[in-house]
Order: C-alpha cells, then sequence, then structure tokens
C-alpha cells in the first residue's frame, strides 16, 4: 500500500513516460507516414471518450484500468505524432546547392572555425526538397580572419556554396554520429563553407522575441566590455549569466571540464534558482508572501530569464519546478519533488519533443532526482554538527547527490571522470550566486559610471579568483581520468537499482531492498562480463582522419594508436576514443616515425596470430618479402611507386586497404588491375575505416 501510495502522488511521471515512449518508437518510421501521424491519436483519443463514458454512466470494478489505460496510450499517440511532425526531412544523399539563408545562430567551433545555423530561404539550383519552412542546415565556415567573432549575426542573410550532407553513417567504427546529432537538434543537414564561398548580403536582426533577445544578449556583453571587463574574465561572465559559450576558448573549457565545475558556464537550476531567491528577497520589500501580483512577477521573471538564455532543457525545467513551487506557496499546497521533475520533463517533451535526445535535459533532471534521493541519506550523517559543518556538508551532499545521480549516463556518453569535483564545487559553486547578482546589478546600474565600475572591479576579482581555482584543479594529479566506459545495460541496471533504492527509502519495503541488492549484484556480473570480452578482444583499424595516417592496433583488451606525429590530440580523440574505450582497457600513442623500418619504407603491426603490411612512400620493386609469410591485409598509406599488382602477387594476402594518404594518381595506375583480380580492395576515402576483428 505504502507503494501504491508513493505512485499516486507522482502522476506526472508516469505522463512523461508515455509521452517520451511516443516519441521513441516514432524514430522507427519514415518520413512518409507524416500525412497519416494524426490517425493513431485520433483513433486513440476517440476510443478513450468511449470508455470514460462507459465508466461514468455504467461503471464495472474490473473495467476499472480501462480509463488509466486508454489515457495512458493518448499520451503515446500524441508524444508519436508531435516527434513525426516536428523532426526535420531527413537528408541521406549529399547534394550541390547555391543558397541565400536566414543566419539564426552563430558560435565559434573549438578548430576556430565559424559554425552557422541557417534557415535556407532561396534556391539557386535544383534539389529534390521543395517546402525549405521545416529544413534547418548547419554551416562550418572558414573564417577570414583569426577574430574570436563570428562574421554573420543572427538575423543576417547570407549566400553560400556548398555540398549539404546528413544522417550518415560515421566513417569511424564507434565514433560521434554528428548526422544523427544534428537531425536531433532538429537540423536536417550540414555543410563545410570555404570563405570565398561564403557572402553576408544583407545585416539585419532576428524578428520576433528571438531577434529581441538576441540583441539584449549583445547590448549586455557590450555593457559588460565597457565596463572594463574583457578577455577571459568576459569569456567566462557571458557563458555563466547569457549562456553564450561560444566565446570560450579550448583552454578555459577545459580547464572546467576537468575540474568537474562545467556545469557552472552551463545556465541551469543553480543559476534560476539564484535568480529566483534574488527576486522573491525584493518582492519581500513591498508585497505578501501570498499575493497573486507576486505569483505573476515571479513566473514572469523567471520565463524571461528562460527566453533572455537561450531556452536550454536545463532551464526550462527549473523555471517550470519553480513556478510549480511558487504557485504552490500561493495556494499552500505542498508539492512532490518527484511529480515536479515529472512535470518539467511532460512540459519540455510536449513543447520541444526533440529534447528527448539532448544530453542535457537527460542530466538536469537526473541531478535534480539524485538529489532528492540521496541527499537525505547523507544530511543525517552531520545534521547534529555545528554551523560551518552543515554548510560544508550540504556543499558535500548536494554534489556527491547530483553525481550519483548523473554518473551512469555520464560514464557512458563521455567516457571521463572529474575526481576532484568535490574541491571544484566547495570553490567555485559559492562564487556563483555573488557573480549572478553583481551582473545583474552592473547592468541595472551601467548609466551611473563610478558604481558600474566598481561592481565591474569586484566581478573581475571574483572571476580572475574562479578561473584561478579552476587552472590549478586541472593541474593536479589525475584531474581527469579519461577511458572509463560503461556499456548500455549496466546504465539501465545501475538506474533501476536507483530508483529501487529511492523506492526503498520512501516505503522501507524489505522486497525493495533486496532488488537494490540484486540489481548491484547484476551490475558486478554485467562489468565482468564486459571485462572479459575486452581481454579476448584482437582488432586492426586504419581509421579515417582527414589525409592523416592514424592506425589502432588491440590485443588482450591493450589498445596501441600509431599516428602521424602532426594529428593532434583533438583528431585521434574524436575519431578513436569511442572505439578504444568500448574495446579495450588502456591505450598507449605511438609516433608512425617510431614504428617504420629503418629506411621508413614499411612496418608490420601484428594483432593476435594476423599480420597486417603497411607501406608508406616506397618503390615496391626494392622490397623483398617471405612468400610463406602470409599477410591478412596490406595497407598503402603514401606514395607507393613500382609495379604494384606484381608485388601483390608475390605475397600471401586476402585484402588491400588504400588510406586516404595515398596519392590519387598512384591509385589510377593499378586500380583496374586491382578489381581485375580476386583480392578484396577497401578504400577508406569510399568506404570510411577498415575494422579487422
Amino acid at each position: 500500500m505504502a507503494l501504491k501510495g508513493l505512485v499516486k502522488r507522482i502522476p506526472f511521471l508516469f505522463f512523461a513516460f508515455s509521452v517520451g515512449l511516443g516519441i521513441w518508437l516514432a524514430r522507427f518510421f519514415k518520413e512518409q507516414f507524416l500525412p497519416f501521424s494524426w490517425i493513431p491519436v485520433a483513433v486513440v483519443l476517440v476510443f478513450f471518450l468511449c470508455i470514460l463514458y462507459t465508466s461514468h454512466f455504467a461503471p464495472r470494478y474490473r473495467s476499472r484500468w480501462l480509463p488509466g489505460g486508454c489515457f495512458f496510450l493518448l499520451l503515446l499517440a500524441a508524444g508519436f505524432y508531435l516527434a513525426v511532425f516536428y523532426r526535420p526531412i531527413r537528408i541521406k544523399n549529399s547534394f550541390r546547392v547555391e543558397c541565400t539563408a536566414l543566419v539564426e545562430e552563430a558560435n565559434i567551433t573549438y578548430s576556430g572555425y565559424h559554425s552557422y545555423t541557417v534557415a535556407p530561404l532561396r534556391l539557386k539550383t535544383d534539389t529534390i526538397f521543395t517546402d525549405l519552412r521545416t529544413m534547418k542546415w548547419r554551416l562550418i565556415v572558414e573564417p577570414y580572419d583569426s577574430l574570436l567573432m563570428p562574421s554573420a549575426t543572427p538575423g543576417d542573410l547570407v549566400e553560400f556554396c556548398t555540398s549539404i550532407s546528413g544522417h550518415d553513417k560515421p566513417s569511424n567504427p564507434d565514433t560521434f554520429d554528428y548526422g544523427k546529432y544534428l537531425f536531433r537538434q532538429g537540423i536536417s543537414g550540414w555543410g563545410f563553407v570555404e570563405k570565398e564561398q561564403f557572402r553576408i548580403v544583407e545585416n539585419s536582426r532576428l524578428p520576433g522575441i528571438r531577434g529581441y533577445m538576441n540583441e539584449m544578449r549583445g547590448k549586455t556583453i557590450e555593457i559588460y566590455r565597457e565596463n572594463g571587463i574583457v578577455g577571459d574574465e568576459l569569456q567566462v561572465l557571458s557563458a555563466l549569466t547569457l549562456g553564450v559559450r561560444g566565446m570560450l576558448d579550448d583552454e578555459i573549457k577545459n580547464w572546467f571540464v576537468h575540474s568537474g565545475a562545467i556545469h557552472v558556464l552551463a545556465v541551469s537550476g543553480l543559476h534560476t534558482g539564484v535568480i529566483f531567491l534574488l527576486i522573491n528577497w525584493l518582492l519581500d520589500l513591498f508585497l505578501p508572501k501570498r499575493s497573486s501580483v507576486r505569483v505573476i512577477i515571479v513566473v514572469g521573471v523567471l520565463v524571461f530569464y528562460a527566453m533572455f538564455t537561450g531556452g536550454a532543457p536545463s532551464v526550462l525545467r527549473a523555471v517550470v519546478m519553480l513556478s510549480v513551487i511558487q504557485i504552490g506557496k500561493y495556494s499552500q499546497k505542498s508539492s512532490n519533488v518527484y511529480n515536479l521533475l515529472g512535470v518539467s520533463a511532460f512540459i519540455i517533451l510536449l513543447v520541444h519533443p526533440m529534447s528527448l535526445y539532448h544530453i542535457g535535459f537527460w542530466l538536469s533532471h537526473l541531478a535534480v532526482a539524485g538529489i532528492v534521493t540521496f541527499y537525505p541519506v547523507f544530511e543525517k550523517l552531520y545534521s547534529d554538527k555545528k554551523l560551518f559543518v552543515r554548510w560544508l556538508g550540504d556543499l558535500a551532499a548536494v554534489s556527491l547527490s547530483a553525481q550519483i545521480g548523473t554518473l551512469p549516463l555520464s560514464l557512458f556518453t563521455f567516457r571521463a571522470f572529474p575526481t576532484w569535483f568535490l574541491l571544484s564545487n566547495f570553490f567555485v559553486l559559492p562564487l556563483v550566486a555573488p557573480i549572478l547578482v553583481l551582473a545583474k546589478f552592473l547592468v541595472i546600474f551601467s548609466e551611473f559610471r563610478f558604481l558600474s565600475l566598481m561592481l565591474a572591479g569586484v566581478l573581475n576579482d571574483l572571476l580572475g579568483f574562479m578561473l584561478g581555482v579552476v587552472e590549478w584543479l586541472d593541474s593536479l594529479p589525475h584531474s581527469y581520468v579519461k577511458g572509463l566506459w560503461i556499456n548500455e545495460v549496466s546504465v539501465w541496471v545501475l538506474y533501476l537499482g536507483i530508483i529501487a533504492f529511492m523506492l526503498w527509502h520512501h516505503t522501507r519495503l524489505r522486497s525493495l531492498f533486496k532488488g537494490t541488492f540484486f540489481l548491484m549484484l547484476l551490475f558486478l556480473i554485467v562489468v565482468h562480463l564486459d571485462y572479459y570480452r575486452k581481454s579476448q578482444t584482437t582488432a586492426f583499424v586504419v581509421f579515417d582522419v582527414k589525409r592523416q595516417n592514424v592506425f589502432g592496433m588491440i590485443e588482450s583488451g591493450q589498445g596501441i594508436i600509431i599516428a602521424d606525429s602532426i594529428t593532434s590530440d583533438r583528431q585521434i580523440d574524436f575519431a578513436c576514443s569511442g572505439f578504444f574505450a568500448r574495446n579495450s582497457f588502456n591505450v598507449k600513442r605511438k609516433f608512425l616515425s617510431e614504428c617504420w623500418n629503418t629506411k621508413g619504407e614499411a612496418m608490420v603491426c601484428s594483432v593476435g596470430k594476423r599480420q597486417f603490411l603497411v607501406l608508406g612512400n616506397v618503390n615496391v620493386n626494392r622490397l623483398k618479402f617471405n612468400s610463406n609469410t602470409p599477410f591478412e591485409g596490406v595497407v598503402l598509406s603514401g606514395n607507393v611507386k613500382g609495379d604494384v599488382t606484381e608485388f601483390l602477387s608475390q605475397i600471401s594476402s586476402k585484402r588491400l586497404i588504400v588510406a586516404k594518404t595515398c596519392p590519387p594518381w598512384c591509385i589510377d595506375d593499378w586500380q583496374d588491375q586491382l578489381e581485375k583480380s580476386k583480392m578484396e580492395v577497401h578504400f577508406i576515402a569510399e568506404n570510411g575505416a577498415y575494422l579487422f576483428r
């Protein structure tokens, strides 16, 4: 009965689950289903109304579940319809296009290129798409100079010429699927634009509320600059108060990521909570606790703040929860936090169905769920201590609780863990509230020069201290442990265990405690099986990394990456980290120059009992190999000269792998002859990375 009573108090969690399940099911249906997607909703709605009418006028105890079941199906069908209706058009094949488009978002990428989200308006070339109103594209534009500001701003009209790609299969195994990521963000395709092919036609601002909010963000940043906040401090303040993270450079981002304080730069519930407390404190001077005017002002300010900072899922979640809390105070009704999480998820999914696939949507809700579940457990350990100890204990308890709630998903997604996150929360979190408050006052009193300069000076000092702390934490040993990964089954088992613990904590049912213990035991079994799988893994990979050589080998779970010295760590991490995290315990990097033979012409890569011959800049007529030595494959990775077909016929090999670093004129010389032979040929440029297991 206790469990049944708890379930009845969190109905919106089931509403959100129903809508989310419908959104997830929609991914299996193609665009051709769109004209008929309203039919399931209509059928279920009619059936629901019939059941509701019957249960009201002729109630039967045995049929009491029918209205609830029909309502569940109605929500599921609604989620399905919304997902099918609002998702973008899927682009399967690349096409060349000349286009005039409206810039909706503008940022700077990690590599310094300009990133624009545009809505196409007019096409100068024929394509298969006739309705452009539902399409958005992501453009990666080569910058004209090294300025850390995009040349175009939201609202500008631009012309460009590029090839638009869509949801293509990733070229490297277990790597980040950029096309799928953009599709789930509501973006149909993307393209790289050379700077000569990109031109601003007209400067203007976005229409409506989005343009007004974007203009306000720009004016706020100018106020910061005019009052002497520049450089690194301006980058952090813009991200912390406005959600503008495009100005952050790689080094500062790494400091916050490695110290475990990156959530500070993502405008979230923490920032919204500070605004909520500040506005309530100010209203206490003028209005009573229970006032309809107070509710309207607080909710209005929170909604304005969400739009002003870009409407991230974490902010929307906090706005919904705090608005419900404010309304509950006015009506003198208490609210269940788990149900508030359900309300937040339910509303966000109805407004923006593709949020189901946003990692921020899940992390923000899971963090709050972790705090609600585990904070009371930790709080009992120090509740009878002195005030300062309780303050430190609260910081540690909130941090640990949020980390428990998000840890399984974080390990699965990011494959890393910031070991000093507790220290960062002790030093960094207390700075957030004063920085936010001072920044608001700086904008309000910007016309008063003396006061604004004084506020800006204090802000600069606080921001400088914050940067110093995260830089110091990043320099500590083992500050950011990479290569950690748990599989999908482990994630589900861990979260089922957390849910079972939450239910046991509220109901004290012995069966739930046993279920929690069983799930933790099951998690250990799954981890052990995954460990055994890795220990038996043997693989050889030729990765697709622009025009650079990157080879990977795994033997008995030990990974090795062999790459050119000019290949950056970021390129290697993007192409290889997912594969090695899923299939090896650790990975070492070697430079290609260390692995060639004495003449720098060839090397042999051995994985288990199989061998691969890698040829660089070499004349194969001078190479001598024992014909009795079998090679699983031969990799051409340089300017290979001589009679390649004759050389391959002399050695025992099943396949040929042609890397991107092999010049096109070399391929043209012997491609026709190889295609006539029985040897399997794999072109990295056409077929993506080569993987042998």
